[in-house]
């Protein structure tokens, strides 16, 4: 009978620092804040599987209903095989599962699945989310790499806190030299169905609202100020259901349609609605686009 093999203590300790790292590094940064764009619903811990080896996150149970279909990323169309799941970041603790052989092309799916009232809603959610990835693809695929201007020291091995209090510090800066972004010209086309798909609209607020909730951290000085992200999450999609009707670019912030938000920003108010409209008018994630966006001075 073979004996089983020795575990020194070297071995154990290195084992334990690696799914420290694992955990604390790669698994709470995949996880933290986010939501599944394949159900919308906000990741928790304890039901996320985080995919091998782009490390995007889902709910466990919509990517392995993905897999049986397609062994690639919705986010990213890396192809995987695993993933981790059963996540505790707490005790560091996870697993790790191997998914079996991907499903033959091709392969056929139960018509009671896809035209119950769950099916059409997975189906609609899955489309919109490769309209996403694809949007994505297209606007990353370039013959020449994108022209990076800042990456506050993501790449130093930092811990993420000190990396979001540089970036807020960043946010606060722009409007106290009151600049201005410049807007990029590559058009997030999720905004264009606003009107005729509620999953759009969900996908929209789904990237808009972390980007406001930092803004507003940044202006504010308050990391959660829930009224002000409704009021200003509420006008912006209102804006994109109303594009029928004339709505200004010179806006009368203090009593035309920007008035709701003036009563909290006051003289940032159209500084803030400009912001917002460049970063959310793209289809570059908010990590991209605070590396890419460049600013001009505001002229008096």
């Amino acid at each position: 009978m073979e004996s089983p093999p020795s575990s020194s203590p070297r071995n154990g300790e290195s084992e334990r620092r690696f799914r420290r790292i694992l955990t604390s590094k790669l698994l709470a940064q995949s996880i933290t804040g986010k939501s599944c764009s394949i159900c919308l619903c906000r990741i928790e811990e304890r039901r996320a599987a985080v995919v091998i080896p782009c490390n995007h996150a889902y709910c466990v149970e919509c990517i392995r209903k993905w897999s049986n279909f397609k062994r690639n990323c919705p986010l990213c169309n890396s192809q995987f095989d695993s993933w981790f799941f059963r996540i505790n970041l707490s005790s560091q603790t996870f697993h790790k599962e191997k998914l079996r052989a991907a499903p033959a092309k091709g392969a056929s799916v139960s018509l009671s699945d896809v035209h119950s009232p769950r099916g059409r809603r997975l189906a609609e959610q899955l489309r919109l989310t490769r309209r996403c990835r694809e949007e994505f693809g297209a606007s990353s695929s370039r013959t020449r790499p994108l022209p990076w201007r800042r990456s506050f020291s993501r790449g130093q091995d930092e811990h993420p806190d000190v990396i979001a209090k540089r970036i807020i510090r960043w946010r606060a800066s722009v409007y106290e030299q009151q600049l201005r972004a410049i807007p990029i010209s590559s058009k997030n086309c999720l905004l264009q169905q606003i009107t005729t798909s509620n999953n759009a609209k969900k996908l929209v607020l789904q990237r808009i609202e972390p980007w406001i909730k930092r803004e507003l951290h940044a202006v504010l000085g308050d990391p959660d100020p829930p009224v002000i992200v409704h009021v200003a999450t509420s006008l912006f999609i209102s804006m994109h259901e109303r594009k029928h009707e004339c709505i200004p670019e010179q806006l009368d912030v203090a009593h035309g349609f920007l008035s709701p938000l003036w009563r909290f920003l006051h003289e940032r108010t159209e500084m803030f609605w400009h912001e917002l409209r460049c970063f959310a008018e793209c289809s570059y994630s908010m990590e991209t686009y605070d590396g890419l966006v460049e600013y001009a001075r505001l002229v008096d």
